[in-house]
């Protein structure tokens, strides 16, 4: 008999925050890619969206879901799901009913064997990322047009990229889009995140210099969750995946090897 296969790894899908498309995590990406995974990524419908007034958490997490989950998992993939900022809630939302434990349990190949929220919003069913925010209202930093439905952000620099060097930031905030208003007050779909087959396969990154999700809102909302997970802590701004992508990126593929390595 010959020698058997090594166990394929998973493939990872990565989901940008708000405002923010893949290119943004291209060193990352890049990171993730030469340890061997292969990285799954695309820019959100309420990003840059034609038409923002039907744009929503729930739309945003059904593509998610139809677009980049359910094409690697249909075909028997594991995958690992990252989620930076926003794009913890519809991402947690599109990962529901897929973890690998529970598609196992179905007689199914394939499925969600770890999620990592990267600076993100744990969100539950019905919140919104605006809900969520103190008094129910934006921070002054986003700049919203009621008329067209978009939302921008006023000094980027300051609020995700202080710690990354100028002349990269400059270049990240040329490659920043409009924002769907009604995703980030839209009520999120019932998310994964809670279910027990997530058990022991989430993680949260914290960034302790953050100033779009203050270090404070993070570590709340993984106290309060009422669920376990492995937290991790960087000295970064929101945006790790540009002032210090390697850091990042030993810490993420820490994480992805000790999913890949629990029993289901």
């Amino acid at each position: 008999m010959g020698t058997p296969l090594p166990k394929p790894l998973p493939i990872v899908v990565l989901v940008p925050g708000a405002w923010h498309s893949p290119a943004h995590y291209a060193l990352l990406i890049q990171m993730v890619e030469n340890a061997g995974y292969t990285v799954v990524t695309a820019a959100l419908p309420s990003l840059n969206s034609h038409d923002p007034a039907n744009q929503s958490v729930a739309r945003d997490s059904a593509y998610i879901r139809v677009a980049l989950l359910e094409p690697q998992i249909d075909a028997g993939k594991e995958v690992l799901l990252v989620m930076h900022s926003y794009g913890g809630c519809p991402g947690a939302a599109a990962a529901k009913g897929l973890s690998v434990v529970e598609r196992k349990e179905r007689g199914e190949e394939g499925g969600v064997v770890g999620m990592v929220f990267l600076a993100a919003f744990v969100a539950g069913e019905g919140d919104s990322l605006k809900g969520k925010l103190p008094g129910g209202v934006y921070d002054s930093w986003v700049v919203e047009n009621t008329q067209t439905k978009q939302l921008i952000v006023d000094n980027p620099q300051a609020v995700f990229y202080h710690d990354v060097e100028p002349e990269l930031a400059q270049k990240v905030i040329l490659e920043l889009k409009t924002q769907a208003e009604p995703s980030l007050s839209s009520p999120s779909p019932s998310p994964a995140w809670p279910d027990k087959g997530f058990d022991g396969r989430r993680a949260y990154i914290q960034a302790l210099q953050d100033r779009a999700i203050p270090f404070v809102a993070q570590d709340a909302m993984v106290k309060y969750s009422g669920v376990g997970w492995e937290v991790r802590q960087l000295d970064t701004s929101h945006s790790p995946f540009l002032s210090k992508p390697e850091e990042l990126g030993d810490v993420v593929l820490e994480l992805f090897r000790m999913f890949g390595g629990l029993e289901v």
